[in-house]
């Protein structure tokens, strides 16, 4: 079977559906209607002469088949995206998708500033599909294990076989309780209150989290620094978030660095990508600009 371009389009359309769990989520993301998702995937399904999926009232599900037509996507999509940016360096010019994920809550932090590189990137490189993902360290990973992302930013990650990590930027983050909790109002606070207090931490961390404060009883687990926040603003639990980001709270849900400067930590940020892969044109012009930022603040 040889694909058309209107294959490649249905294909397109068929891995939204996969990637978003049904036609709901499809509909959104490609801003589609589900008659037209559903028109897309049967004229691929006759083209291959096969069922990708079952659709009805128990929701959306792949067959075996769809499932291996989905795995054998990826080194299609990839190799497109890759051929594209290749076109564009042979005409100097930036062009193709440049997919970029970043770590949770980083938005506030203005020494790395991200809406500032982007502005940048988009003046020089104003051809390129820049596409960012949001998510935790191990989504990143997921994604970068799939291809779906060309890089991450995101604190350091320990054994990671098979990618780089460099790093270029830290961030320091402080151990806080909120106003609801018994040690906001405490003038003097121990080692030994906070090892009382139930802490909430990040699995992905490596006990980070815990390196100033080994004796703490560990209450809560976070997938993420947003959700990290959830658990100490509760007031039930202790825990550590980056500095940047305390000022979205201290108007109208206050909090308290506890143990300062002791309980403090640097958290490296780093770049990870592929070993394997070599960086593209529109790849060199984001880190260009995100390392000059970061080197600009830092002064």
């Amino acid at each position: 079977m040889r694909l058309s371009a209107s294959d490649i389009r249905a294909l397109r359309v068929f891995r939204s559906v996969v990637e978003h769990g049904g036609f709901s989520g499809a509909q959104l993301a490609l801003s589609m209607s589900q008659s037209t998702i559903s028109f897309q995937i049967n004229a691929l399904e006759q083209r291959l002469g096969f069922s990708l999926c079952q659709r009805g009232r128990r929701g959306f599900e792949l067959t075996d088949r769809g499932r291996a037509v989905y795995e054998y996507s990826n080194s299609l999509t990839s190799a497109l995206s890759v051929f594209e940016q290749q076109l564009g360096e042979l005409r100097l010019r930036a062009t193709g998708v440049l997919r970029v994920g970043v770590v949770d809550a980083t938005v506030t932090d203005w020494v790395l500033g991200l809406d500032d590189v982007i502005e940048q990137f988009v003046r020089k490189a104003s051809e390129v599909d820049l596409r960012l993902t949001i998510g935790s360290p191990e989504q990143l990973i997921a994604d970068l294990a799939k291809e779906h992302i060309d890089f991450a930013i995101s604190p350091r990650i320990k054994l990671l076989p098979g990618y780089s990590q460099t790093e270029f930027h830290h961030e320091m983050n402080s151990l806080y309780c909120s106003e609801r909790h018994p040690l906001y109002r405490k003038k003097v606070v121990t080692k030994s209150d906070v090892e009382g207090a139930q802490v909430v931490v990040r699995p992905y961390a490596n006990r980070t989290d815990l390196q100033h404060i080994p004796n703490a009883r560990v209450g809560a687990y976070a997938s993420n620094i947003e959700a990290q926040a959830m658990y100490i603003l509760s007031g039930h639990y202790i825990g550590y978030l980056p500095d940047h980001m305390i000022v979205m709270f201290q108007e109208k849900k206050p909090l308290k660095a506890l143990l300062v400067p002791e309980t403090r930590f640097r958290s490296p940020f780093v770049i990870i990508a592929p070993k394997h892969r070599k960086a593209s044109l529109p790849q060199r012009i984001f880190l260009q600009e995100l390392r000059k930022r970061v080197g600009e603040m830092g002064r």
